[in-house]
């Protein structure tokens, strides 16, 4: 089985005492010890599936077996953020989408209040539901706690481009330059994690800098394929791979319509593609594995 875990992990490492060694050289970090600047380096990858533990009134989860459950799951999906919105970084993969102040064990499903990860949670149930066989998982047709126990049991992944944390806003030109200076390390993690289905949550000004990425990644295997979906999300397939990828707004970003819009567009685009796929080509993409 390969160990997925493991090796993001040696990645992140690299990658982590390189950015140290380029803050210890920038000016505007220069009274910060090397412990200090770790603090501002968010780890990411396959979310974690171990047990739940609550800390700062938060609900998190410990690492269990996601190498065997990526190694099995049907359809990877993999949320590309840009950075997090912080002063001081965390485990992404220890994130869950479960509200403030709840106790273990979970038997009242409230949902973060954040747009963010009200978003993901969404998108997760629909996405992993919506298949040929069972059709389109309507928005309306499920609840918060259908998805939250969903999400429980589901694996899959988000990586933020930039793993410094950030503010409340990230500029273009600092997300591109931040890219640019580890893309090798980008790369890495991303072949590696050998996802599916990427949704790019980056589009701005009609471009996407996580898409752009994507399509550098893979040597521009990623072809924009027009299916006449008339949702207004762009779909692009690499069909030598066939992996999906996504043209998505950030997750916070609040569209007319509010979740629901935003699941329309991505749900929907997602299983319009399979279904055009499907016809156009023969592929069950929901079971290609």
């Amino acid at each position: 089985m390969e160990d997925y875990v493991g090796k993001n992990q040696r990645i992140l490492d690299e990658w982590r005492a390189k950015f140290i060694q380029d803050k210890q050289t920038d000016k505007d970090y220069d009274d910060r010890t090397q412990e200090d600047l770790s603090t501002l380096f968010a780890e990411d990858g396959i979310m974690n599936k171990g047990k739940m533990y609550k800390k700062d009134d938060i609900i998190w989860r410990e690492s269990g077996n996601e190498n065997e459950m990526w190694s099995k799951a049907p359809i990877r999906i993999l949320f590309l953020t840009k950075d997090e919105n912080a002063d001081i970084a965390w485990d992404v993969r220890s994130e869950t989408f479960y509200a403030k102040g709840l106790e273990l064990p979970i038997t009242d499903y409230q949902v973060s209040s954040s747009f963010f990860y009200q978003n993901e949670v969404c998108l997760l149930y629909g996405l992993l539901k919506s298949n040929l066989e069972n059709g389109y998982q309507e928005f309306n047709d499920f609840t918060w706690e259908d998805a939250l126990r969903f999400s429980d049991e589901q694996i899959f992944a988000r990586i933020n481009l930039k793993k410094e944390i950030g503010g409340g806003k990230l500029d273009n030109k600092d997300l591109q330059e931040a890219i640019n200076k580890y893309f090798d390390y980008i790369k890495k993690q991303i072949v590696l994690l050998d996802a599916d289905v990427f949704i790019c949550c980056g589009s701005q000004s009609d471009n996407n800098i996580l898409l752009n990425t994507l399509y550098d990644i893979y040597k521009d295997e990623f072809k924009y394929v027009d299916y006449g979906t008339g949702k207004g999300t762009a779909a692009h397939y690499n069909e030598k791979r066939n992996k999906l990828a996504i043209d998505a707004y950030h997750l916070a970003y609040g569209r007319n319509g509010g979740l629901g819009a935003r699941y329309a567009e991505i749900v929907g685009a997602y299983f319009d593609f399979i279904k055009y796929l499907k016809t156009t080509k023969g592929i069950d993409f929901t079971k290609h594995r």
